[in-house]
């Protein structure tokens, strides 16, 4: 069982964070496109264009999401662990697999509940941005939310397992707040 966690399920659930962070790298490229776009066609042209801020800040607001569970998993979040990396591995594998369950993926699932509903209602009443006069639909902006959540979620699920098998096996996992790159999903 453990081996099939941590070869099977771990990876595919990885992969899921690291296709999203594809993603993200891609809106990077779309927010410096949309950006240089709107500088010159502002101070060039003097074309200002209605949609230049909409598409760059949408944009960017599903960047983090879609990042957080690549980032989650190159344990590259910020972590205050400096009392707890003094306990033994298995209690504190231990505490991050009590905190991932009890508050964590909690969280993490009436957020995801809660931006799904938000972006599939948005969708069904066609909901625009009232505050920009380009008035862009937000469905996609809060559709790019869920997606980031649900990503972050499985990614936390993925950790979850690991701290479950480092209670039991401490030798067969990373530290917590370490990781592995062996078990990375890599380009």
């Amino acid at each position: 069982m453990k081996r099939a966690i941590l070869e099977r399920i771990c990876p595919a659930l990885d992969s899921v964070g690291w296709l999203l962070a594809v993603i993200a790298m891609v809106e990077v490229v779309v927010i410096i496109a949309v950006q240089l776009y709107e500088v010159v066609a502002r101070y060039v042209f003097n074309a200002p264009t209605l949609w230049g801020n909409d598409i760059a800040y949408m944009t960017n607001g599903t960047l983090f999401l879609l990042g957080a569970a690549y980032t989650l998993r190159m344990g590259a979040h910020i972590r205050i662990d400096f009392l707890a990396a003094r306990f033994p591995l298995r209690l504190q594998h231990a505490i991050n697999l009590l905190f991932y369950l009890g508050l964590f993926l909690p969280l993490l699932w009436y957020v995801g509940a809660a931006s799904a509903n938000k972006a599939w209602r948005a969708f069904l009443r066609g909901e625009l941005e009232s505050m920009s006069a380009w008035e862009p639909l937000v469905w996609p902006f809060y559709t790019g939310i869920t997606i980031g959540v649900v990503g972050l979620a499985l990614q936390v699920l993925s950790e979850t397992l690991r701290h479950a098998v480092g209670v039991g096996d401490p030798s067969s996992v990373p530290a917590p707040g370490t990781t592995d790159p062996t078990t990375h999903a890599t380009a």
